[in-house]
């Protein structure tokens, strides 16, 4: 039998790809690694927030020291809702960082070359060759140029609209359609953004009334500031995006001031018609990462780090050599992703936030131990559905109630019924992984 051109062919050179690439190659396997697009480049749609847990995977790679050259590290996360405002402070050495795409996706291809890849930008694949019923390379096309790459493994990180998981049909779970669009740009901070007593934090994110802003500090001192609408009332901003975000955020007392007398620097960006998922996450001579394969809520701005995780641990996978241990590996991935993936379908409600969430950040800004946890699920060492017991909750309900906001108990009857669906899918996850694993 002819040996393929590749071990792996990877379509998709961006966080879930390019780091991909890096791991494999570094543990000595022949690795193609393609793109649609000219690379560097920016990608449009993304808030590129990177969690400490994500950070550690490009230090693992070696690109870690590179971004916070340019990057501002983000220590405190101020939550405001309402008028309540709590501060999250990271520990020593912890951080959120945002770093533009075009220059993070670039380190991270660098890297994959440095590392042993074979990278072609402006490469689309259009098709699958097969053997069998298995995967076995991809036709891609060049300008005009069409050319042939057999493989070992085809690996779809290209995405949430994935032409790899589109060709294999792999097929969707849990999806939903997002109940918020989100709108951005960027400006330039003014001085007294460093200066200014009531800027005394790095990430913002503000819940006042039925309206969102957020401020994440980024490279070249910019400023991202956006806001997460619901999706309906979206669709009338499309004729002038710019008017519509400045509108709302110019409302807000902490995120008006920066762009007082300034314009965005390019034009505002925005997503309106999003949908999350799952999909089946490897078959016969193929598997999805990143996007392509999990896709959750925006508002959460987990996608990233995420997408770095999963190239890590889809690494080790097939270094293990078997379509057993990718099968396990996706059974994982859901395993490991589902909380967050419920808990950014909450988060991304729309509507003004419920009051037990108010509750909740009136209660962490008073309790150091909330906001410990807290930090930990930012730091995606807990789940963020463990932030807090269930029975403390139940007993601020009942505290709230006598004192004269009996709607709560409502809202913690809808809520807890949500929470026993999303607990019996993750019990329904974990009995497919042990099967898988036994299988193995």
């Amino acid at each position: 039998m002819t040996a393929p051109d590749y071990d792996v062919v990877i379509a998709g050179a961006r966080c879930a790809g390019a780091t991909l690439a890096t791991f494999l190659a570094r543990a000595g396997a022949r690795v193609l690694l393609l793109d649609k697009d000219r690379m560097p480049s920016d990608h449009v749609l993304t808030t590129h927030g990177i969690s400490p847990a994500g950070i550690d995977v490009l230090d693992e790679i070696g690109v870690g020291v590179a971004l916070r050259a340019e990057t501002p590290a983000a220590r405190v996360v101020r939550v405001h809702v309402d008028g309540v405002v709590v501060d999250i402070d990271f520990p020593h050495g912890r951080a959120e960082y945002c770093p533009r795409r075009a220059r993070v996706d670039g380190l991270l291809q660098q890297a994959a070359v440095a590392a042993g890849a074979e990278f072609r930008d402006r490469t689309r694949v259009t098709a699958l060759i097969y053997d069998g019923d298995r995967v076995a390379g991809v036709r891609a096309s060049c300008g005009d140029t069409e050319q042939t790459f057999s493989a070992g493994l085809v690996v779809g990180a290209d995405g949430r609209h994935s032409t790899i998981a589109s060709l294999v049909q792999a097929g969707e779970y849990l999806g939903y359609d997002a109940q918020r669009a989100a709108y951005w740009g960027y400006w330039n901070a003014p001085a007294f953004w460093t200066t200014d007593p009531a800027y005394r934090f790095d990430m913002y994110f503000s819940y006042f009334g039925s309206e969102t802003g957020v401020i994440f500090p980024t490279d070249r001192g910019q400023l991202l500031l956006g806001s997460w609408p619901p999706a309906a009332r979206a669709e009338s901003w499309r004729a002038d995006p710019e008017r519509a975000l400045c509108a709302v955020l110019q409302s807000e007392p902490i995120i008006g001031p920066l762009m007082a007398g300034a314009r965005p620097d390019g034009p505002i960006r925005g997503t309106i018609r999003e949908r999350f998922f799952f999909r089946n996450g490897a078959g016969p001579g193929w598997a999805l990462v990143g996007d392509a394969g999990h896709h959750k809520d925006f508002v959460i701005g987990d996608g990233m780090t995420e997408a770095l995780l999963q190239a890590k641990t889809l690494a080790a996978a097939i270094g293990a050599g078997s379509d057993a241990a990718l099968t396990c590996w996706w059974r994982a991935r859901d395993v490991a992703a589902l909380p967050w993936y419920f808990f950014g379908k909450e988060s991304g409600r729309s509507g003004p936030l419920p009051r037990l969430t108010r509750v909740l950040i009136a209660r962490m800004r008073e309790d150091s131990e909330l906001r410990a946890r807290m930090i930990e699920a930012l730091d995606e060492r807990v789940s963020p559905l463990h932030r807090v017991s269930a029975a403390r909750v139940l007993w601020w309900t009942i505290a709230a109630g006598l004192r004269g906001q009996p709607q709560l108990f409502g809202e913690l009857v809808a809520t807890l019924a949500r929470g026993a669906g999303m607990y019996r899918e993750y019990r329904r996850r974990r009995w497919l992984l042990a099967e898988a694993t036994a299988s193995g």
